[in-house]
């Protein structure tokens, strides 16, 4: 038989007894294991917290949410009662309308009011007129104290007057001579007194009463 050959693996060496194995010796495996626990403890501590904070913000959303359901339903409530009164309120017109005959009755009947009215205001008018020019007519043909011109303040004829005044004095001059050219006066008559004025003439008179066109 041949001798045992020996072999060159170096002899594990058992632990002494009471000498406690240091980390940093432990098998490579040991280490991995307890790293891995470590971590999955804290990933699930993390988890939690996550979980909390997601949870207690769908709490909050959700809240926010119904709240706003809320205050759609009143606004939804409060337009379903306004569209409710504007019905309503619309069959009453429409029950109130009056018929299109009734309607053109009235129309015409207001027509021939504004018409009567209309021809009532032309009346008016056309008195209002003839009363201007009556007296327009007494103002140019009544004449008292002051300065008349032909055509313009006064109509051409003959006046009269009833003076009683001695002081009386009038005159009858050519148109635009600034009263210079005297065609006839007189002063201090009294009595019934006639004067004939001209087209183209002016008249004056002081304290000789109201003349009255004769003629």
């Amino acid at each position: 038989m041949s001798a045992p050959t020996s072999s060159t693996e170096p002899a594990v060496v058992p632990p002494k007894p009471g000498v406690k194995r240091m980390w940093h010796l432990a098998p490579l495996r040991v280490r991995a294991g307890v790293v891995t626990v470590a971590v999955i403890a804290i990933l699930g501590i993390v988890g939690t917290v996550v979980a909390t904070s997601i949870a207690a913000q769908n709490a909050a959303n959700w809240e926010v949410l119904r709240q706003r359901g809320i205050q759609q339903s009143e606004t939804i409530s409060k337009l379903e009662s306004s569209l409710a009164r504007a019905e309503s309120d619309r069959d009453r017109a429409v029950k109130n309308l009056v018929p299109q005959t009734e309607l053109t009755q009235r129309e015409q009947t207001v027509a021939a009011a504004e018409k009567s009215v209309g021809d009532r205001e032309a009346a008016v008018k056309g008195r209002e007129d003839a009363i201007t020019a009556k007296e327009n007519f007494v103002k140019q043909t009544s004449l008292t104290g002051g300065k008349y011109t032909v055509g313009v303040s006064m109509e051409a004829g003959t006046y009269r007057t009833e003076n009683t005044n001695s002081r009386c004095y009038w005159a009858v001059y050519t148109s635009g001579t600034n009263y210079d050219d005297i065609v006839q006066n007189d002063l201090g008559a009294t009595g019934v007194l006639t004067v004939t004025i001209n087209q183209g003439q002016d008249f004056e008179t002081n304290r000789c009463g109201t003349w009255v066109k004769i003629g």
